[in-house]
Formats: C-alpha cells, sequence, structure tokens
C-alpha cells in the first residue's frame, strides 16, 4: 500500500449492516495508506461479532461498554491514531474511492491548509440523490461559520492534520449534534481550508432518524453561542440560532410533525422572519409541505453533480437486512 498515511475514525452503535457497507467504502479508498479505527458504542446488535471475525489487518477496534457519545468516541479514535491526517466517517455514510487522495491532493496545493472537505449528496436507503452540498468557495471561512455550519457532509467529509485537531483538543463533549460545527469553527480560525469542489460523501437520510429532540438542540445552539461569542463579536456578527431554528424546524415537518414547527416558524417570524411565518401559514393548510419542498431540493440537483455521485455510488453494495435505529437530533445512538 503507497501513498501517505490517514487515519480514518468510525464511531458506530448497532448498526452493524450499514456498518459493513461504510466499512468497504472506506476501505476501497485508492493512493492512500489506511489505518481505520471502529470505536463501537456498546453495541449489542452483532457489531462486535462482525468486527472481531472481520478480516482486515488495517482496522483496530476501540469498544465503550457504555456509550459515551458520538464526540467522545470521535476523540477516542483520534487518541489511537499514528497517520499524520485524521478522517472521521459516521457509520451510515459512504465515500466515493478517491474522497481522501483528492482531499490530499487539494491540501497539497493549497498554502497553509491543515484541513480539507469535499462536497456531499444527502442519499436514501437506496443510494438515490436527494440533495447536493458543494463546499465553501474561500479558503478563510470563519465568518461564514459563524453563521451557519456550511461544510457538506456532517462529520463525513473533514481531513484534518493529526496534530492539529489534538491541539484543538478533539471534539467538545458537552456537544452533540453540533460537535461538528463547533470543530470546523476552531479549525477555521487556525488555517486556510481545502476544499475539493465534487460531489464524495453520500449522506444518508433515512425515515428511523427523523426524531427530534428541539429542546436538546436550542440547548447546544446556546452553548456555542456563549461559547464562541467573543470571536462573534469581533467579526460584529449576531448569534446564529435563527438559521439552526429554521433546521429544526424543518425536521419536525419531515418527521411529520405541525405544532412545533408552527411554534418555531411563529418565533422567526417575529424576529422579522417573514418566510418564517408564510412556512407557519402553509404547514397549517397543507401538511404535505415536506414533499413540495423536497421536489423542489431534488430539481435543483445540477445533472453533472448527480451523474458524478451516481458513478460511484452504484458500486456500493446493498446493507443486508437493513435494521436502522432511531437517531435524536442530541446525537445519541438508539436502538
Amino acid at each position: 500500500m503507497s501513498g501517505v498515511r490517514v487515519c480514518v475514525v468510525v464511531p458506530t452503535r448497532n448498526r452493524v449492516e450499514l456498518l459493513r457497507r461504510t466499512l468497504t467504502s472506506v476501505l476501497d479508498q485508492r493512493g492512500v495508506s489506511l489505518e481505520v479505527v471502529v470505536v463501537d458504542e456498546a453495541s449489542s446488535d452483532g457489531t462486535a461479532q462482525f468486527l472481531q471475525l472481520l478480516d482486515e489487518c488495517r482496522v483496530t477496534v476501540v469498544r465503550h461498554e457504555t456509550p459515551l457519545g458520538v464526540a467522545a468516541a470521535r476523540n477516542a479514535g483520534m487518541r489511537n491514531a499514528t497517520a499524520p491526517w485524521v478522517a472521521f466517517v459516521d457509520d451510515d455514510d459512504v465515500w466515493a474511492p478517491t474522497k481522501l487522495a483528492a482531499q490530499l491532493d487539494a491540501l497539497r496545493r493549497t498554502d497553509g491548509a491543515r484541513w480539507s472537505c469535499v462536497g456531499a449528496v444527502t442519499v436514501d436507503d437506496r443510494m438515490r440523490v436527494l440533495l447536493a452540498g458543494r463546499p465553501p468557495k474561500g479558503q478563510w471561512v470563519t465568518g461564514e461559520l459563524l453563521q451557519r455550519n456550511l461544510i457538506p457532509g456532517g462529520g463525513s467529509g473533514v481531513l484534518v492534520e493529526t496534530e492539529l485537531l489534538r491541539a484543538l483538543g478533539g471534539f467538545d463533549v458537552e456537544l452533540s449534534n453540533l460537535a461538528d460545527w463547533d470543530m470546523w469553527l476552531r479549525l477555521s480560525l487556525e488555517s486556510p481550508l481545502a476544499a475539493v469542489h465534487a460531489p464524495l460523501v453520500g449522506y444518508l437520510r433515512h425515515r428511523q432518524s427523523l426524531s427530534h429532540d428541539a429542546s436538546g438542540m436550542r440547548r447546544e445552539v446556546a452553548y456555542i453561542n456563549r461559547k464562541h461569542g467573543a470571536t462573534r463579536a469581533a467579526w460584529s456578527i449576531k448569534d446564529a440560532s435563527s438559521f439552526q431554528l429554521r433546521w429544526v424546524a424543518h425536521m419536525h415537518v419531515r418527521a411529520g410533525r405541525r405544532i412545533e414547527p408552527v411554534r418555531i416558524y411563529l418565533k422567526l417570524a417575529r424576529r422579522g422572519d417573514w418566510r418564517a411565518l408564510v412556512r407557519a401559514v402553509l404547514l397549517g393548510i397543507w401538511p404535505a409541505l415536506i414533499a413540495a419542498i423536497d421536489w423542489n431540493a431534488r430539481r435543483r440537483v445540477p445533472a453533472d453533480w448527480c451523474a458524478a455521485a451516481n458513478e460511484w455510488l452504484g458500486a456500493l453494495p446493498p446493507p443486508v437486512g437493513l435494521a436502522v435505529p432511531i437517531i435524536r437530533i442530541d446525537g445519541k445512538m438508539t436502538e
């Protein structure tokens, strides 16, 4: 195996069939030398047996007998990394085979860059493209990140220098769903971003992931506002709670709820967001609003972007006996 060494950290809990597909996409990476650390968060579905029987010398397993949360799991993987670069992938997401090599090339071409992201597509459980997530165009992205998380692919799209990640203390264990956003903000203050403008991550959306804890989300937004308050003030940027509240409302709508998102939209309207008021009215009279939103989003995915993603998504094996647990908005994985 030739190429630059990269450690890939995969937190997992009770999603063995999805994990098989994720690991396939990781182990098929071209042009890099891999070490893979799977952090098993007290799985009880056969994950431990699958990993024990996995005949793959590049994979190391760390098991937590009590689940500690995704941020702590990623940090445990990071502590076991020996490679100069580390990447993370959630156990239901997938990568194009050129993902890591493309990022390393972008890092070589970007002066001073110590982290990289790629484009992503949101896919359903049949690997059909639903949405496109393009990376930011600029190299210095702090100003944008202070307003919203614009890095595609959740925690599955970033490659970062191991030394820098450790110097920053890893992911903040006080956060679950927004731990990614907080980390990207901190990275952006230290280094320019090397972005790859191609769809190299498949970010899975499935029905079982639609149970959401809005109060937990609001707590995390408030925590980030406090944590990065001084930086936000220095940049003359107000807090980002409105953007995140819109996202929470959208997820409630997707889960088939009506009362909670209407409340959130009305709250946003009182802040001057009149589009939120329109959505509140539409949701009240048109419960199928989310279908229209999804249709419009799929229609806007560029044909070339979709074709590029489908070229590698179609080569991935389907998960066998899919049994996906519920993922709450606080990031905790449950059966």
